[in-house]
């Protein structure tokens, strides 16, 4: 999610005649949860597959529609201007698309520079991931003279005034020195060149993702915006100059195009025609469940800003979308659309018609009784990672290797095996826990897999370690013993002096029906050192 802070006073004059309560009613029904409502801001989670709406311009746009205020698929168009970017080779692979659009006649208040860079930031962080995939710039027209050249250039040449400073800077002293550099200039490690925006008589706009120029920048007397989008993801710079370019619009801009020049093709941008698809009306109805009528779902669909109506063949829908509808990349995204404004808590509850209803595994039932029967003996339950170390596994706990499953290429040494018990994964914990009040217990229902035959074998196990002065042999004898009863299991304890990671003499097998299924007892203190534990610790651990 991303949260804008939206001005309530700039939202309502958008929207024209709703009241706030009835403004923040509509976000809420377009899914969009309100986090707070102050004197001056509503601030509103957006969901990321509507980056349409994170300026308060695109916001209004769907509250309007919503609403039946406006509803309908707005019309935008976008009118030649003749001005033009060439495209040099040389960026083809640093930062290889690009795309551009002029919005004449901008009313630039203080209200618009917020909504600006708003809407930039967002989209900066989200579709652009941090700048790496999506950048854009705005600059003033009127301070430029096109055509425009998109290159790549040598980082210690072509040196512009950066914004807000006051002398030129290299593109290399830039990365290193200015802040926009250290942010973000890690987008452009590992290449000799930078690219670079320039007019026709040198002006530099802008050197992407990193900063636009002192020169050309926005002011309150700017009324022509030269818009730039640069990226990896040709999709995604184009989505981001239509999502800008509507903004713009609904504020009274007229919005022209510009021309971009690659070696072997020539674009117009932004493209503002409508999306135009066809729906299927058994399918709405068989994902919602519902018999809507073809009018309903034409009406539905209007009032999430599209333009509908029945089409060639029967039972199908054709629909126009607006341009800045980047998320509609399948039939289901429509289903959607027309499911929002009905209104989720409409639909009737039922169940679903499966054959069989789901539930937990035997296991699932018996691992979650024993969490409850630890944690009602004063154990914590801790989660473990099932990869670890060969040292972890044999060294520390003393037991010497033996056949386990290993991870072929393994990262590193900390991830190479699967662990084969869970005790070193106890005992990795307390050594991390020191500085922790005593006593520690802590107990884990994980997995183990160790080889038979020379095939890996996965078995669940229940685990615990107490860490304290006063842990003891007859401390973990008790918690067996009453785990085994619990369980119903019938146990014969055998002493145990062979194991290495237990203290001799203070140490036991446990069986059932002649078959060992696990240890307890005093950890030695070789092992205790080795894994850097100051105390005394008893542990157990037994399949399950």
């Amino acid at each position: 999610m991303a949260a804008i802070k939206i001005g309530k006073k700039d939202l309502l004059s958008l929207l024209g005649g709703l009241t706030e309560n009835e403004a923040i009613a509509a976000i809420w029904d377009l899914g969009m949860p309100v986090d707070a409502v102050s004197a001056d801001e509503i601030t509103v989670d957006i969901t990321p597959n509507r980056p349409d709406m994170y300026s308060v311009e695109g916001l209004a746009r769907a509250i309007a529609s919503l609403t039946k205020k406006k509803p309908g698929m707005r019309a935008y168009k976008a009118k030649e201007s003749g001005t033009s970017i060439v495209v040099d080779k040389s960026v083809k692979k640093i930062r290889p698309y690009i795309c551009a659009a002029i919005a004449k006649n901008v009313k630039m208040d203080d209200t618009l520079v917020k909504s600006l860079v708003a809407l930039q930031e967002k989209l900066h962080d989200t579709l652009g991931r941090k700048r790496r995939k999506v950048a854009i710039g705005f600059t003033d027209l009127d301070k430029l003279k096109p055509p425009f050249v998109y290159q790549a250039v040598a980082p210690n040449r072509h040196a512009f005034i950066p914004l807000e400073q006051s002398e030129p800077w290299t593109p290399a002293r830039i990365l290193k020195d200015l802040k926009q550099g250290q942010d973000y200039g890690y987008i452009l490690e590992g290449h000799k060149k930078f690219p670079l925006i320039v007019d026709s008589q040198g002006t530099v706009v802008a050197l992407p993702p990193i900063i636009t120029a002192e020169a050309p920048k926005i002011t309150p007397s700017t009324r022509n915006i030269f818009i730039d989008v640069t990226g990896t993801s040709e999709h995604s710079v184009h989505d981001c100059l239509k999502i800008i370019c509507c903004a713009l619009a609904d504020r009274g801009a007229e919005i022209q195009s510009v021309t971009i020049a690659y070696a072997k093709e020539k674009l117009q941008t932004p493209d503002l025609a409508p999306l135009e698809n066809e729906i299927s009306m058994k399918r709405v109805n068989g994902l919602l469940g519902t018999d809507f009528t073809a009018d309903q779902i034409i009406s539905y669909l209007g009032r999430m800003g599209h333009s509908a109506g029945l089409g060639m063949k029967k039972n199908k829908i054709t629909v126009r979308s607006p341009p800045y509808r980047s998320d509609i990349l399948h039939e289901a995204d429509f289903i959607e659309d027309v499911a929002i404004p009905h209104g989720y808590n409409s639909f009737e509850l039922s169940l679903p018609k499966f054959v069989s209803v789901g539930s937990p595994s035997p296991g699932e039932v018996k691992a979650q009784f024993l969490r409850e029967l630890m944690v009602g003996f004063g154990f914590s339950e801790i989660l473990a990672p099932y990869i670890t170390s060969r040292a972890a596994n044999f060294t520390k706990p003393m037991i010497g290797d033996h056949p386990a499953v290993h991870i072929k290429n393994p990262l590193n040494e900390n991830a190479s095996m699967f662990r084969s018990w869970c005790t070193p994964s106890l005992l990795e914990i307390l050594a991390n826990s020191k500085d922790q009040k005593m006593p520690q217990r802590i107990f884990e229902v994980g997995h183990v897999a160790t080889l038979q035959d020379g095939r890996p074998y996965e078995e669940r196990k229940l685990a615990g370690a107490t860490c304290d002065p006063k842990a003891s042999f007859n401390e973990m004898r008790s918690i067996v013993e009453s785990i085994a009863a619990e369980l119903g299991l019938s146990i014969k304890l055998n002493d145990l002096n062979s194991h290495p990671a237990f203290i001799p003499g203070r140490a036991a097998e446990i069986e059932v029906n002649g078959k060992p299924i696990g240890i307890f007892g005093e950890i030695h203190p070789g092992v205790l050192n080795n894994f850097g534990i100051e105390q005394p610790v008893a542990a157990f651990e037994m399949s399950v």
